[in-house]
């Protein structure tokens, strides 16, 4: 066997002594605050952490059709609990499974760079936990860049793949100056490329709606309220999420999704027409031929007056 012509190196484990992750917030802290949150989730454990996975159980009782949610960057899996209940309405049958990503919800933040393959591994283990030999793939935003990447080097688990306004190929250019810097040269500046990031993500400061209460009790999901939960009960959560800007996939992989494109697997992109992260056009470029936009939508068209319209799209791949 012939030695590399180079001195290589491989990484040593990057797990910080005896601790392996950030601990997530309890349960009683999400439901003080929402009425309506999700079920008690289960626990999953691994050496990276703890990964927190909800079960909706098909409404028919006959578990026909197994779906699983990846939510997206700076929202829990319960951002995308209305999704899922419209889903179930449409198709009584499905047994819909969702998880929060790493440092999101009440999974805990692994004390490692939280590149795509440990998202990977949270998607494994969910499914192996769950028993599921292929399932339905449903990801938005961040979870969509996630689902492109797993299924494209897993192609026999994902019966279909439906991609909710995509990151994973937003330009750079769009984060601003002072935000690239910071990623580039945070050495010292942490807290300032948190801060930077987060407020990039918010377009702005974060700021509650006045009427929160109300939406609330009302059963909505507010997903500020939701962000401002993890800013201030989850100590993981903003190294979570400015390791996944900076590592994860959320920009730079148009060849991922160009090879996934030309994949086998069903496949559809749903994007929102007033979204800034990703476009039809985007998508289209790529080799997507199946991409539908929602009317008058922006990124957040996973929740609200929008969430019927996307579900009976995503359906339509299921049954088509």
């Amino acid at each position: 066997m012939s030695k590399p012509s180079l001195p290589l190196k491989l990484p040593r484990r990057m797990v910080w002594g005896q601790r392996k992750d950030i601990g997530a917030p309890s349960y009683a802290s999400l439901t003080s605050l929402f009425r309506d949150a999700p079920p008690q989730p289960q626990y999953l454990e691994s050496d990276l952490g703890t990964t927190a996975l909800y079960e909706l159980p098909p409404p028919s009782g006959r578990s026909e059709r197994h779906v699983l949610i990846i939510h997206g960057l700076n929202t829990p899996a319960l951002g995308l609990w209305p999704l899922a209940k419209e889903l179930q309405a449409l198709d009584p049958d499905a047994h819909v499974a969702l998880f929060d990503l790493w440092g999101h919800g009440l999974s805990s933040t692994p004390l490692v760079a939280h590149t795509p393959q440990i998202f990977h591994f949270q998607i494994f283990q969910v499914l192996g936990f769950l028993r599921w030999t292929r399932a339905h793939v449903v990801g938005y935003s961040f979870g969509a860049s996630t689902a492109v990447g797993f299924a494209l080097h897993n192609p026999w688990i994902a019966l279909s793949v439906a991609l909710l306004a995509p990151a994973g190929l937003c330009h750079k250019g769009l984060w601003g100056e002072r935000v690239q810097d910071l990623l580039d040269n945070s050495e010292g500046r942490e807290g300032q490329a948190i801060d930077a990031v987060l407020d990039w993500l918010e377009g702005g400061p974060l700021v509650i709606p006045a009427d929160w209460r109300e939406r609330v009790n009302a059963g909505e999901v507010v997903a500020e309220l939701l962000r401002e939960w993890e800013l201030r009960e989850h100590p993981g959560y903003p190294h979570s999420v400015l390791s996944m800007f900076r590592e994860g996939g959320v920009s730079g992989c148009e060849d991922d999704f160009r090879r996934f494109a030309r994949s086998p697997i069903r496949k559809i992109g749903v994007v929102a027409e007033l979204d800034v992260i990703c476009s039809k056009a985007q998508l289209i470029d790529l080799g997507f031929d199946d991409v539908e936009v929602v009317k008058e939508a922006n990124h957040g068209f996973v929740r609200g007056a929008t969430t019927g319209e996307v579900a009976r799209i995503v359906y339509r791949v299921w049954t088509q």
